[in-house]
């Protein structure tokens, strides 16, 4: 035990890794539908690795910690998932955008022409790049909005002090009179 904080970094990359992974495949990312529950689980689970770690280096975790090493693991869930969804997306087609317009008008949705060939024009001009990247960045916001409170919700689950042994309490000074 050598008192010194470890380093979030390898809880926060192995934990976001892991999620951003799960998060990118199809149908399995479907679970995030239920309240982000993936990404939750990401901060939860380097919260927990990350206590492991504090416990054996004999420092103390409390959920501020966690919180902070969840909204690490969710940057790097955002960008893994983000990353790797852009390219599954790319090989795999984004779907026909005029499909989607289909479906929206086919549902009895009233939606402005106008605003429809905006939204058409824009996707023309800018090609699914932008879509990746507008991807990209929605992850790397949920990541750290929902991280954060999975490493929140570790924390208070996790928290510890260090265990203070004996010798190392200094008895009470000598009262003076």
């Amino acid at each position: 035990m050598n008192n010194q904080a470890p380093s979030m970094l390898k809880p926060a990359l192995i934990s976001g890794a892991a999620f951003g992974v799960a998060g990118a495949i199809p149908v399995i990312n479907w679970i995030n539908c239920a309240c982000c529950a993936l990404i939750i689980g990401c901060g939860f689970l380097a919260a927990y690795l990350y206590s492991k770690d504090c416990r054996a280096a004999g420092t103390s975790f409390q959920p501020g910690t966690g919180a902070t090493v969840g909204l690490v693991s969710g940057l790097v869930y955002g960008a893994v998932s983000g990353v790797l969804g852009g390219i599954i997306s790319s090989v795999f087609g984004l779907g026909d955008w005029e499909e989607v317009i289909n479906q929206i008008q086919a549902s009895g949705a009233e939606i402005d022409p106008e605003v429809l060939d905006q939204i058409s024009g824009f996707m023309e001009s800018s090609g699914s790049l932008m879509v990746v990247l507008i991807g990209i960045f929605f992850a790397l916001l949920f990541g750290a909005i929902f991280g954060t409170v999975g490493g929140l919700i570790g924390g208070s689950v996790f928290k510890h002090e260090p265990q203070v042994a004996a010798y190392d309490q200094t008895p009470p000074p000598p009262p003076v009179g």
